[in-house]
């Protein structure tokens, strides 16, 4: 994945999480008032969907920032090969 499109898609995650998790807090607050108890289901409120949404958007955010793959162990120990040991080998 190219740099410029990671960063997007980074960004989009973390707004995505960002608005979820004020919506859920919306949602809290105005659970109270009667025009938004008519759409609340009691098993699995709306501000329960929110949360476990900006959840979701925040770990593929994490997810989507993580550093370049380490490289390889064959190549990580030639890299770390002094050259004292080079002649000791020969």
């Amino acid at each position: 994945m190219s740099g410029d499109r990671r960063s997007w898609t980074t960004r989009l995650f973390y707004w995505m999480g960002m608005v979820m998790t004020v919506a859920c807090l919306a949602l809290i607050l105005a659970g109270n008032t009667e025009m938004l108890w008519r759409f609340e289901h009691t098993a699995f409120p709306l501000s329960w969907i929110c949360a476990v949404g900006a959840v979701l958007a925040f770990v593929a955010f994490e997810l989507c920032e993580s550093p370049a793959p380490l490289v390889s162990e064959e190549e990580d120990r030639t890299s770390q090969m002094s050259p004292e040991w080079e002649a000791v080998e020969l």
